[in-house]
């Protein structure tokens, strides 16, 4: 099929059923992806306040590496779960940093965020257990499927023409 559209000829005659049931479904799956909600501003001094009183807990003894660790992936996973500003972001990470250094966190403020991050672990710890076990019981069950297919009787039929013989198992 040749199209004329504003003096240009649009050929669709490569266009097959296929290749347009395909880019139909591109385009519906496309539309139907879930888009990142903007951050509230709000979101912004939480997660900046955090990721600079975490610094400040380690150079006052009051928190170890290996927990600040922990604390600043958890806090980059909370900034990448929204659609963020970056310079908003640096803004209101500049006001955390002035806010922190008048006021440092005291020692409970720190032991807050190490009881916040301990909890964390233990929650996505738990969710990853439930998940292996989801895929570990699937797998069992796939596997008890397939034996109970080969376990069942088969049937094999032969059907001879000339000298050759071709048999199919049921």
């Amino acid at each position: 099929m040749i199209l004329r559209v504003d003096n240009r000829i649009l050929d669709w005659s490569g266009i097959t059923v296929k290749k347009l049931i395909i880019a139909v479904c591109v385009l519906v799956l496309s539309g139907c992806a879930t888009q990142k909600q903007a951050m509230p501003l709000a979101n912004y001094h939480d997660i900046s306040y955090r990721d600079v009183a975490v610094d400040q807990c380690v150079t006052l003894g009051f928190m170890n590496y290996q927990m600040a660790a922990a604390a600043k992936n958890f806090n980059a996973q909370d900034l990448n779960n929204w659609n963020y500003d970056p310079v908003l972001y640096q803004n209101a990470y500049a006001e955390s940093v002035k806010q922190v250094d008048a006021k440092p966190p005291q020692k409970v403020d720190c032991e807050r965020l190490n009881i916040a991050t301990t909890q964390r672990q233990l929650s996505d710890q738990q969710a990853y257990q439930q998940q292996l076990l989801a895929a570990q019981q699937q797998q069992a069950m796939s596997q008890s499927m397939m034996a109970m297919e080969n376990a069942r009787p088969k049937t094999t039929y032969c059907h001879k023409s000339g000298d050759q013989t071709i048999c199919n198992r049921y």
